[in-house]
């Protein structure tokens, strides 16, 4: 893993999706400043998905 990579977990994406979470614009402001460094894992999708599944239903 180089040193420049950010790792990207569940609140981040889950804040960056959702434009209710209190955090919502600063994962968005946060993404466009680093969004080529981001990585992240398929388990971290995974819930990622699940947890925005419940948020919209």
């Amino acid at each position: 893993m180089s040193q420049n990579q950010i790792i990207a977990d569940t609140g981040f994406w889950v804040a960056l999706a959702n434009e209710k979470d209190q955090y919502h614009s600063l994962a968005k402001k946060s993404y466009q400043l680093y969004y080529k460094r981001l990585i992240t894992s398929y388990f971290v999708m995974t819930e990622t998905c699940h947890l925005l599944l419940r948020v919209v239903a």
